[in-house]
C-alpha cells in the first residue's frame, strides 16, 4: 500500500492520483466494465481503511468506521467524476485519420505523466510500485496495462531537454478582473436581419439560398485577398513584434500584425469558440454595443477604438453553423475589415477526396447536415474559404490563436524568422495544441496525436521569443467559459469559449456543451497596458423569437448530432 502524506491536502492529491491510475488502467487494456469498476470501489475502501487505521490507532471502532464511511463515499464520487471526464474524452473531436482510442491513450498517458509531476521523486517511485500492485491485482498484467506503465517510467526517466532561451522576468503588463455582467442596451440590430433564416428544404429555394452563401463567400476571400496583397512579406525577417512598431496593421500570409498607435486606446472584444451558437453570438455583440461603439468612434477618433477578434471554430455541434455564425462572421468583416479578425479553428478544416469534401474532424455536424442537400460546390467554397482564414493576430505584444502553440521540434526547425508562421506545418499544429499542467512535455508525448500538449516553460520560451506578453486561445472546452491557464511576469494564457448555455436552444438537448458557461472578454489596451474583463454572454435573451428570427419558425432541414 501506498503510504500517504500526513499532510490532509498532499494525501487527498495522492488518493485522487491512484484513483485517476484505476480508471486510466480500466480503460487502457478494453472496456471498463462492472467486474472492474466493483474492484475500484473495494480498492478505494482498502486504502481508505488502512489511512484511517495509521491515523487513528487509539480510536474506537465505531469512530473509526463512521470516518471510513464518510471518506469511502467522498472518494467513490470522486471515482464517479473521473470515470466521466475519461469517457468524456472519447467523445472529444480528432484530426481526420485519427483513431479515437489512440487519441484517448494518449491524452490518459499525458494526464498520468502531469499526476506524476506534481510528486517528488520518492513519491513517483512509490506511485509507480502502487500502479504495479494494481496492474497484477486480478492475476495477470494486460500486455496495454504493461506497455502503458513502460511508456510511462521512460517519460519519468528521460532527461529533458532545456529551451536555450533565458526566461528574463519583467513587470506585467497584463492585469484580469472578475467576471461580470452586462446587459444589453439593444432588442435587435438592423444587421441581423438579412440572414436570420432557415434552410429551405425546397430544392428551388435551397439553390438560391446557395447561391447566396457562395457570393458572400466570394466577396470575402476577394476582401482577404486584397489585405494579403497589401502585407506581402512584411514578416520576412523579423524576430518579434517589437519590430513592427510605428508600422500600419497589416496581413502577410496567414498573420495579421496590429501595431499599437502608443496615443490611442483599443477595447477588443474577444469571443472563443463559437460552434453553431448564433444566440451567443448576437447576444455578445450586442452586449458590447459593438455597432454603437464603431460608428461612434467613426464620429470621434479620441474614443476607444473598438476590435472584434472571433477565435475560430463557427461551425459544428450547434444548430445554426453555416447559415447563423458564418454568415454573420464574413458579413461583420465585410462591413468592417479594418475592425474584425476573424480566425481560422481546427473545425475550418475540410478535406476533399475523390472529388468529393468531408468535414477533417470528426464528428463533423455542420457538413453532415446540409451533404445530402446542398451542391457539391458549396462545400468545395467553403474548404477554400476555411483555408484562407488568418491563423492568428499579433495585436501590440498580445495573441490570439485557436488553440496554441507549435510543436517543440518544430519551433526549432521553421521559426528562423516570422514568415515561419506561414509554415502548413506550424500553422495547422497551432490549430490543435493545448496547455498542460505539467512545466515540460517530453518530444515523445507531443509527437502522438495532432492535439498535442505543451508545457509551461515551454509556452514562456515561445511567448518570449516572438516578444508578446499574452495569448488568448479557444479550443478546449472550459465550463466555466473563461480560465486563466499560466499567468506570472512572463506571459499569460487564458483559454476562451463562447458557445453553451445550460438552456440554449442552439443546442442539441444531449449536447455536452450544456455543462459550459458561454463566456466573452473585453481588453482595454493603453499604453502597453492589457486590462481583461470577463463577462458572461446573454444568450437566453436571444433564444426569444421576437429578438431571434431562427425562432420563429421550426428549422426545415433537420439538424444530424454527431
Amino acid at each position: 500500500m501506498l503510504t500517504f502524506s500526513a499532510d490532509p491536502d498532499t494525501a487527498e492529491q495522492q488518493m485522487n492520483a491512484i484513483i485517476f491510475y484505476l480508471t486510466a488502467f480500466g480503460y487502457i487494456d478494453g472496456n471498463f466494465d462492472f467486474t472492474e469498476k466493483t474492484f475500484v470501489r473495494i480498492y478505494i475502501r482498502q486504502l481508505v481503511t488502512a489511512r484511517a487505521k495509521l491515523a487513528m490507532p487509539d480510536a474506537d471502532a465505531k469512530t473509526r468506521d463512521e470516518v471510513v464511511g464518510r471518506f469511502v463515499t467522498h472518494f467513490h464520487e470522486v471515482f464517479e467524476q473521473i470515470d466521466r471526464s475519461v469517457k468524456d474524452l472519447f467523445d472529444e473531436a480528432v484530426a481526420d485519420g485519427e483513431d479515437v482510442e489512440k487519441f484517448v491513450y494518449a491524452k490518459l498517458k499525458l494526464r498520468s505523466y502531469e499526476i506524476f509531476q506534481t510528486f517528488d521523486h520518492d513519491n513517483q517511485r512509490e506511485l509507480l510500485a502502487t500502479v504495479d500492485e494494481l496492474i497484477y491485482a486480478d492475476g495477470s498484467a494486460h500486455p496495454a496495462e504493461q506497455k502503458f506503465r513502460h511508456e510511462l517510467e521512460h517519460l519519468l526517466d528521460a532527461n529533458l531537454e532545456h529551451h536555450d532561451i533565458e526566461i528574463l522576468k519583467d513587470a506585467s503588463k497584463v492585469a484580469i478582473g472578475d467576471p461580470e455582467k452586462m446587459r444589453s442596451r439593444h432588442e435587435d440590430h438592423p444587421f441581423f436581419a438579412s440572414f436570420e433564416q432557415h434552410y429551405s428544404a425546397d430544392p428551388g429555394r435551397l439553390r438560391q439560398q446557395a447561391a447566396g452563401d457562395l457570393d458572400l463567400m466570394k466577396r470575402f476571400l476577394a476582401k482577404l485577398d486584397s489585405q494579403r496583397l497589401a502585407g506581402t512579406n512584411k514578416l520576412m525577417g523579423k524576430k518579434n513584434v517589437h519590430e513592427f512598431v510605428g508600422m500600419k496593421p497589416f496581413l502577410d500570409g496567414h498573420v495579421y500584425i496590429h501595431p499599437a498607435d502608443p496615443d490611442r486606446v483599443y477595447e477588443l472584444t474577444v469571443l472563443g469558440d463559437l460552434h453553431g451558437c448564433y444566440s451567443c453570438l448576437k447576444g455578445a455583440l450586442l452586449q458590447a454595443d459593438f455597432f454603437a461603439k464603431l460608428e461612434a468612434w467613426k464620429l470621434d477618433n479620441s474614443r476607444p477604438e473598438p476590435k472584434l477578434v472571433l477565435l475560430g471554430d463557427y461551425i459544428d455541434r450547434g444548430r445554426f453553423s453555416y447559415n447563423g455564425v458564418l454568415r454573420a462572421v464574413m458579413q461583420l468583416f465585410l462591413a468592417a475589415p479594418d475592425h474584425v479578425f476573424p480566425l481560422r479553428g481546427n473545425h475550418e478544416y475540410y478535406i476533399e477526396y475523390r472529388g468529393r469534401i468531408y468535414g477533417g474532424v470528426k464528428p463533423a455536424e455542420a457538413i453532415n447536415t446540409l451533404a445530402a442537400h446542398m451542391p457539391g460546390e458549396m462545400f468545395a467554397e467553403y474548404m477554400k474559404m476555411f483555408e484562407s482564414l488568418p491563423n492568428m493576430l499579433f495585436f501590440d505584444e498580445l495573441m490570439f490563436v485557436h488553440a496554441g502553440i507549435p510543436r517543440d521540434v518544430d519551433i526549432k526547425a521553421k521559426l528562423g524568422d516570422l514568415t515561419g508562421l506561414n509554415d502548413p506545418d506550424i500553422r495547422f499544429q497551432m490549430l490543435w495544441s493545448d496547455p498542460s499542467t505539467a512545466d515540460h512535455i517530453p518530444d515523445e508525448l507531443q509527437a502522438q496525436n495532432a492535439r498535442f500538449p505543451f508545457g509551461k516553460e515551454q509556452f514562456e520560451a515561445f511567448m518570449q521569443k516572438i516578444g508578446c506578453t499574452m495569448m488568448v486561445r479557444g479550443h478546449e472546452k472550459v465550463d466555466s467559459g473563461f480560465r486563466t491557464m499560466y499567468q506570472d511576469q512572463i506571459a499569460t494564457l487564458i483559454s476562451l469559449f463562447s458557445a453553451g448555455g445550460a438552456d440554449n436552444n442552439d443546442l442539441p438537448e444531449d449536447s455536452s456543451y450544456r455543462s459550459v458557461t458561454p463566456m466573452a472578454a473585453t481588453i482595454r489596451l493603453e499604453n502597453g497596458t492589457a486590462q481583461v474583463t470577463p463577462w458572461l454572454i446573454d444568450y437566453q435573451r436571444f433564444n426569444d423569437p421576437k429578438r431571434n428570427r431562427f425562432f420563429a419558425t421550426p428549422p426545415e432541414i433537420e439538424h444530424k448530432v454527431g
